[in-house]
């Protein structure tokens, strides 16, 4: 029994001596509660999601890792990435998202009621498996591109974003475009934000320019308020979009401590009454 238990100590050790080098942390969060999309009755709506993520750092300084984003719930998912990371910039493969896709609002609601979907959908074109990001002096640049993961042509290969931005003070600016090579379609927008005393504040606009058809474009506006516990926002958008009606939707925040919060919200969207009320968790 001592020979085999030592023999088990020792598998340990060796086993673990590798990973002592390495950082693996797990975090996530969940939603639940109810929801009205306006169409039927209200509904109860929760998700859960868990991070693993394992980091490491060479004797050099230079950093990798890779992440899994395991989602469960109304929407389930994985979306792996693996990233190295230095005095140059972080590069990031896997399911990553279009450098435009930085670009964006905040929505209402514990699950979100729709309030950014319109506007935030001009934005983009094409998609990514390829990102770059580097900042320094409150400048900041995202590159990304579709290399595609088949030996096949692969409807992303080729697809190109880039994000600019530059933040001073309370104040930030950012600005983008990507093309979807396959189609020649385009999306561009730019956002202000600004973020101070408990005041933010944040605006944007975006346009989809395909290669066939008429340009569209739209705005949102989302203003909140902070004191203490209790943050209120609310937000308007808009596109000129065939069919789109104007979104608007005020919206709470209560922060119980410790990574719970009490969060609901109500407005109009696509001509829809929607609201939701429940609970966010973070972990």
């Amino acid at each position: 029994m001592e020979l085999r238990s030592s023999i088990f100590a020792t598998t340990a050790l060796v086993a673990t001596a590798g990973i002592a080098a390495a950082d693996v942390t797990l975090g996530g969060g969940a939603v639940a509660g109810l929801k009205s999309t306006g169409a039927g009755d209200a509904f109860l709506h929760y998700e859960i999601d868990i991070e693993i993520k394992a980091a490491g750092e060479t004797d050099s300084g230079l950093s990798f890792g890779a992440s899994l984003d395991i989602d469960e719930g109304a929407t389930a998912g994985r979306d792996p990435e693996i990233f190295v990371s230095g005095a140059f910039g972080t590069v990031t493969l896997g399911e990553v998202d279009i450098a435009t896709d930085g670009l964006g609002l905040p929505d209402l609601g514990f699950d979100g009621i729709g309030m950014d979907d319109d506007v935030e959908a001009l934005r983009n074109a094409g998609a990514a498996d390829v990102t770059y990001a580097h900042s320094i002096a409150g400048i900041s640049l995202t590159l990304s591109y579709g290399v595609g993961g088949t030996t096949v042509v692969d409807a992303n290969e080729g697809d190109f974003g880039i994000l600019l931005g530059y933040k001073f003070d309370a104040f930030s600016i950012e600005a983008g475009v990507a093309r979807d090579d396959a189609t020649g379609n385009r999306g561009m927008g730019v956002e202000l934000g600004y973020s101070a005393n408990g005041i933010s504040a944040s605006a944007l606009w975006a346009q989809q320019d395909p290669a066939a058809g008429a340009e569209t474009s739209g705005y949102g506006l989302n203003i909140g308020y902070t004191i203490d516990a209790l943050t209120v926002s609310a937000s308007n958008g808009d596109t000129d979009v065939a069919g789109d009606a104007e979104d608007y939707g005020i919206g709470f925040s209560y922060n119980l401590g410790g990574g719970l919060r009490v969060v609901g919200a109500v407005g109009s969207v696509d001509n829809a009454d929607v609201w939701d009320l429940g609970l966010t968790m973070s972990f």
